[in-house]
This record gives structure tokens, C-alpha cells and sequence, in this order.
């Protein structure tokens, strides 16, 4: 406002009065300004460090994983970034409303501090839910210190011989937030009857980065909440490496497995939660670290299969038996359990390693018999981006094999009749049998 030269000496007074007292408040203004913006920065800060810290502290990486009685148990486990000081889960048979929420169990869980490559710790947690009721549908969630995830649902296997389906994996390991993804999506998709996922090692290239740990989980997302795993170490998850990435060790197995897992722990001493056996539906299944003690486990499988009752064996091991890529001949695994295999017919062999596709007749002793005679499957899978040459040194054996493709597979078993299926991403069948008892 511009002062009027020919107004009254009182009204140029009272401007005067006036601008002098706004120069006043601005100046007040203007000098607690600094004040009030920093106040706004530390509570902004403030509420971003808490918002941070509740996110660190939300459970990730779940995971369902089958036990030996899936009928009756099944184990989870997790991560946080921050400490949970009371890390627990709850479970409740579900409903068709959220009431279950008030009558679900706790079960205290276990900790463990898992030092990264980083040097940073995170911590992970586990619990296995027993006391559970056969082919029932449960709900659960894990966290602690108010703070937990999302409900997720899954069933217990039936208590008795019964028709099912599961999904086979050959070495994820390349590729995990590239091309693994659109296999492992597309396969739960297409076949969400499936009770459970079957990864036969090299889940990952170099397990000792946490970076590629959080990619294999990143593929498959949500899933594994919910539909369990059972998995065997391939030698990509053994050895440990110095800073420039020479394999120091390959004796090992690496630290971040079993935190990330609770697998059974029936086998051998010393290989716990990389060698065992359960039984699903009616179905044997021993899965076997193909990494070392190979003939300690060749005596444990040998004990285990002696007193089986079940009508089907399906083993797995990562390194082939019969090795169809490079000039690869894994004569320690076949010299080590061939002649279990032959001894008690085991009907199917899953396994990785090649980075190539092969399904061998039906075996016995290195030899092709009769298809409906007694005797051995063996199958090799790939579902990462890396693919190697064929080599041809055991293709007499072979009823398909090929290379190039990503692929994953569905077994079902429903009474005497055994039905495999690899599917490529595409949703294309690739190949196909049948076993009849």
C-alpha cells in the first residue's frame, strides 16, 4: 500500500502504524520459520523411521514345508529384518468367515540370527503346527510384537492311500527374477490341484548372496505360503566363496538353507533337513542329498525301502544318474545307489543338474526291460534360463530328451496307474508316460 501524500496527517499516521506492525509479524514469522520447518522435518523423519522399522518388522520369505506326517503337521518358516522379540504363529481351522480368528492356536516359534554377505543380520523364524486333523483346511499366520501377515490357507494331506498331484522343478537357479518366474506362475496357474512343489537342487546359483535368495521367493511370490516344497541341496548350494567369487570350499553346505527351510530331519546324522523320506497319500518318497556321504545314505536308503509298505517310490537326487549334458558321467551317484534302486524297483528318479531334458525307459541295471517289467524311470529337468549340449553318451537309454526349453512337470498318482507330464512355459506338453502296477 502506497502512502497518500494528500490524506489527512491522522489516516497517514494510522498506514504508518499499520505497515510498521506487519514488518513486525513478518519478521517474527520469517525468524521462527527455520523452527517450525525443522519441527516438521523430525516428525516427518520421525514417522518415516517408524514406518521403516514396522516394515522391517513384517514377516517375508514364507514358507510351507510337508514333515513326515503331512497328514497330521506342516512347517513354516520366515524372516524379519528387525528382531522379533516374541516371534510366534497362530492356526485355526477355517471358516467361511473370519470368525475362526478367535479360537486359532499359538505356537511359540524358534529363532535364529542370520549374518548376510552384507555383514548385516536378519533373523529368521520357524514352526512346525502338529496336532493337526487330516484332509482339513486350515488358516494361519506368523509375526509377533503386533505385528503379523496376512491370513494364507492350506490343507492337510489325508491319512490313508488317496489319489494326488504334485509339481516337479528341475534347477531354477538362472534366471530367478527373469525367466524362472513365468514357469513357476504358469505351472501354479494351470495346475493348482497340486498338493505340493518338488525342487530337485540348484535352487539358486550362488545361495551365500542374499540378493538371489530374495529372488527364488520374489518367482514364486505368495505361493509357498500356501502350497508347501520339499527340496534336496544341489551342489550349487554347497561351497562357499572368498570376495572375488573363487569357490573357497565345496565341502559345505551353505549357511542360508537351512534357515530358510524346515525340512525332516529322519535321515542320516549329519545331512538333516538335505536327506530323508516321507510318505504322502500312499506314496514313499526319499529324497536324497547327492552331495556327500553317498554310501552311508545308499545303507540308510537301503534300510528305509526294506520295511516300505507302499505300492510307489519316487526318490530324488540333483546329479543324474545317467547324465545327459557336456561330457558329465556321475558314476560316485550310480555306483553309489544304483543297486538300492534295482534292489527294491524304485518306480520313479527326479533329478537336475543338466540343464536339459531327458526321461530315460524303463532300467534296470544300466539296461533297457520291458516297460511293464519291474524297474526304473529316471528323469532329468530344467526350469532356469541356462541350457547346455547334449551329450549323447547314454541316449540309447533315453525314450525323449532335448535342450533349450524350460520346462515343469506334474505327477499324479491315482491307485496302480502313475502319470508324468512336462510342460513347457507356454502350456505346451513336451512329453508324457505312463507306469501301470
Amino acid at each position: 500500500m502506497q502512502h497518500d501524500l494528500f490524506a489527512p496527517l491522522w489516516l497517514q499516521y494510522k498506514i504508518q502504524n499499520m505497515t510498521s506492525f506487519k514488518m513486525k509479524i513478518q519478521k517474527k514469522i520469517y525468524l521462527r520459520l527455520p523452527v517450525c520447518v525443522s519441527l516438521l522435518s523430525l516428525l516427518l523423519s520421525g514417522v518415516e523411521a517408524a514406518q521403516k522399522t514396522n516394515s522391517d518388522k513384517i514377516p517375508d520369505r514364507i514358507i510351507l514345508n510337508l514333515t513326515t506326517q503331512p497328514s497330521t503337521s506342516i512347517a513354516v518358516t520366515w524372516r524379519t529384518i528387525v528382531e522379533t522379540i516374541n516371534p510366534s504363529a497362530q492356526i485355526s481351522e477355517t471358516s467361511e468367515w473370519i470368525e475362526f480368528t478367535s479360537s486359532a492356536k499359538h505356537f511359540q516359534a524358534n529363532k535364529e540370527r542370520l549374518v548376510l554377505d552384507n555383514g548385516k543380520s536378519v533373523y529368521q523364524y520357524s514352526v512346525i503346527f502338529n496336532g493337526l486333523q487330516p484332509n482339513t483346511k486350515y488358516c494361519y499366520r506368523v509375526g509377533g510384537d503386533s505385528i503379523w501377515s496376512e491370513w494364507n490357507q492350506f490343507g492337510t494331506a489325508e491319512n490313508k492311500t488317496a489319489p494326488f498331484a504334485f509339481l516337479y522343478f528341475g534347477d531354477a537357479q538362472h534366471g530367478l527374477k527373469t525367466f524362472y518366474p513365468r514357469i513357476a506362475r504358469e505351472a501354479n496357474r494351470k495346475h493348482p490341484e497340486a498338493k505340493f512343489w518338488l525342487f530337485s537342487g540348484d535352487l539358486i546359483d550362488r545361495p551365500q548372496y542374499d540378493s538371489l535368495w530374495y529372488e527364488f521367493f520374489y518367482a514364486s511370490n505368495f505361493i509357498h505360503s500356501y502350497v508347501p516344497s520339499v527340496m534336496v541341496p544341489g551342489n550349487h548350494e554347497y561351497g562357499k566363496e572368498d570376495s572375488s567369487g573363487e569357490k573357497i570350499s565345496s565341502e559345505m553346505l551353505i549357511d542360508s538353507w537351512k534357515p530358510h527351510f524346515t525340512l525332516p530331519e529322519n535321515g542320516i546324522m549329519g545331512l538333516e533337513e538335505t536327506s530323508y523320506s516321507f510318505v504322502y497319500q500312499g506314496v514313499r518318497f526319499v529324497m536324497l542329498n547327492g552331495n556327500e556321504k553317498l554310501q552311508e545314505q545308499a545303507k540308510w536308503l537301503d534300510s528305509v525301502l526294506s520295511k516300505k509298505s507302499e505300492q510307489w517310490v519316487i526318490a530324488t537326487v540333483h546329479q543324474p544318474l545317467y547324465s545327459m549334458s557336456k561330457t558329465r558321467d556321475q558314476r560316485k551317484t550310480r555306483d553309489a545307489f544304483l543297486e538300492v534302486f534295482d534292489k527294491y524297483s524304485i518306480d520313479l528318479v527326479l533329478q537336475g543338474h543338466d540343464h536339459v531334458y531327458a526321461r530315460s525307459a524303463t532300467l534296470v541295471n544300466g539296461a533297457k526291460v520291458n516297460a511293464t517289467a519291474k524297474g526304473t524311470v529316471y528323469v532329468t529337468s530344467n526350469s532356469g534360463s541356462d541350457s547346455y549340449r547334449i551329450n549323447p553318451l547314454y541316449s540309447n537309454l533315453m525314450d525323449k530328451f532335448g535342450t533349450d526349453v524350460q520346462l515343469y512337470q506334474v505327477v499324479s498318482i491315482n491307485g496302480r496307474k502313475l502319470s508324468f507330464s512336462a510342460y513347457t512355459a507356454t502350456g505346451a506338453v513336451y512329453d508324457t508316460f505312463e507306469l501301470i502296477k
